[in-house]
Formats: C-alpha cells, structure tokens, sequence
C-alpha cells in the first residue's frame, strides 16, 4: 500500500471479495516516503486491516538508486519502475507475503493476470503492464491486480464509496525519488556534477560542439546539444569517451536490437516467433521477429525500423493483449 487510491481501493475491493487482507508498506528511503507510510495506515485503519511497514531503504539503494545513477554514467537511459517491480514489490513483498503466511500478493497496478499470463489493463491511459513483465520472475498465480479490469474514474468513484482518505490525493506522475521531477538535479545532489564534459560529433566524427556531461542526454533527444547549424539529435552516447554523437532525425532508426535479462511468460520463445514491441511506456508497438534468442539474451527484427531505441530502457513483447516476454535494451 502506497497510500494512494489504487492500492487502497485494491484493498477495499478484496476484503469485500472475502479476502483477508493485510496491508504494507516499503519504507524506501528517508523523507516523503513516511507520508506514505502515514497515509497507508490512515487507509488501512479505516478498511480496519492490519498494515505492516517493511524497512526497504537498503536494498532501494541499492538496486534501484545505484543503477539509476550508473545507468546515466554509462550513456543508458534506465527503467527504475521495472527494477523496483523486479527485486523489490514482487521480490521482497512476496518474501513478506509468506512471512504473513498470505497466499497472494496485490497490488494496485493497471493490469491484469489471469490463468498465468499477464495482459493489457482495460484503462489504455493507465495500462501498466510494460513495466509489469518482471512478474514473470516471481509467482504469478499468486499476484492479484485489482485495478486491472477498472478506469480510474471508476476507481476514484470506488473510493468515495468506501469513504477512503486517499480518495481526493493527487496523483503522481514522477519517479518517486525524484519527486521534483527533475533526474538531473537529482543526478547533481548524488556527486554527477557538470565535469565530464566531451565532444558532441557528427556520425562521421567531425566535432560539432561540446557538452558538459553524458549523463544530460538520452537517445533520441535534441534539447541540449546547443546550436549545430541543424536540427539534430542524440543518436550514441559513448561514455568510456565522454562523446555524444548527433544526427539527423531519419538517422536514429533502428531495423534490429538485442535486448538482455529477458523474463518470459510460461510459454517461452523461439526464433521465428513474432510479436508486438513496445521500446518505450508510451511508444506505439512495432511488429516484429526473433532471431534469436539464448540464455536470456534476444535479438529481434522490426518489419519497420524503430526511433531512437535506446539502451537501458525495456523492450515488452506483447502477442495482442498479452505480455510475452520483457527485457533490457542493449
């Protein structure tokens, strides 16, 4: 429980199923989180379920902050979210789901699960299920999704309903240690301050200008590299060098990727399969084939080739509704 209104109406909704419900919370980090864990226990008294707090800030650190922070180091553009789905909401709590002896875990995620597979929320708004493949490490049977099969209208009207504190809380779109918004100040605050500055070079390696640190930069984006005579954009990023390598837009098209720690639903892959890629939370699917695929590293072949894909980020399979396979860009 996050002291929001998904994972509060989540709860809800279950104890009125029958379930026996207990609420917890991670405790990741000093600072906002307590109003989290404050607000979690307001909506847990008032479902009146026990609500539990799990000291997490350790192994937050750890997992998620560190590789946010190296990810950039290296030129890669990370997926926090995935990471934390990963070790963390269905590693650690399911870990504490049989500590509680709970026979499932829920949580209040836009998606769904059913017989084992993991499919599309029915809100395309709010569809998490891109960054929900890491269940597939995890026991999905034992994973419940409330929010799955509602819009969030709906939701907010479910809360009212059970008159619940979180029901007018404004929802959050940012990272959640990084509530600013702002990963670069973030970045600046953790010791990556403005000092690997490099080279920002044609594809053909003429220098263009220069930039003051890789970690400013992500594939695909144009703000920052200053005035280059055109309208260019990042296409590499080579850390080990400090240099950026611009180029125009119908330049950062990619036919192929390989992607790395590949989780899979239970029916696997092979090459030749094919599937709907998302690159990105909001990019559009592109149909595409694998060509390969051994010891959790996939190489795939869009039909159309993909814009600014870029290392670091995650590459989700979908067949239609439901999630195939995820992994890591490469």
């Amino acid at each position: 429980m996050s002291g929001g209104v998904d994972s509060s109406v989540a709860a809800a909704l279950l104890k009125e199923q029958g379930f026996e419900v207990s609420g917890v919370t991670m405790r990741l980090f000093d600072g906002k989180e307590n109003a989290a864990v404050t607000d979690a226990k307001l909506a847990a008294n008032a479902l009146s379920i026990p609500h539990y707090t799990v000291d997490a800030a350790d192994l937050f650190e750890q997992i998620v902050i560190n590789n946010f922070i190296n990810e950039y180091k290296s030129g890669r553009t990370p997926n926090p979210c995935v990471k934390c789905n990963h070790r963390l909401k269905f590693g650690l709590l399911m870990d504490k789901a049989d500590e509680l002896d709970c026979g499932y875990l829920a949580t209040g995620h836009y998606a769904v699960i059913e017989n084992g597979n993991l499919r599309r929320g029915v809100d395309n708004h709010k569809d998490q299920s891109y960054f929900l493949y890491p269940v597939f490490a995890s026991s999905v049977d034992r994973i419940l999704f409330p929010m799955g099969r509602l819009t969030k209208e709906r939701v907010r009207t479910i809360a009212a309903g059970f008159n619940l504190p979180a029901v007018g809380k404004k929802e959050s779109q940012d990272i959640c240690f990084i509530p600013s918004g702002n990963y670069l100040d973030f970045l600046k605050s953790r010791g990556m301050e403005n000092s690997s500055s490099g080279p920002i070079v044609d594809i053909n390696g003429n220098k263009l200008g220069t930039h003051s640190g890789v970690h400013n930069f992500t594939i695909g984006q144009r703000k920052g590299l200053g005035a280059l005579g055109k309208r260019m954009y990042v296409k590499q990023i080579i850390a080990d060098t400090h240099t950026v390598i611009a180029a125009d837009e119908h330049q950062l098209e990619s036919s192929a990727i390989k992607v790395q720690d590949v989780l899979c639903c239970k029916n696997g892959l092979k090459s030749g399969d094919r599937f709907q890629v998302q690159i990105r939370y909001r990019s559009k699917p592109t149909l595409a084939t694998v060509t390969d695929f051994n010891d959790g590293t996939l190489s795939l072949l869009f039909d159309e080739p993909v814009r600014a894909a870029a290392s670091g980020q995650s590459a989700v399979l979908y067949d239609g509704d439901t999630v195939a396979a995820g992994g890591i860009i490469s």
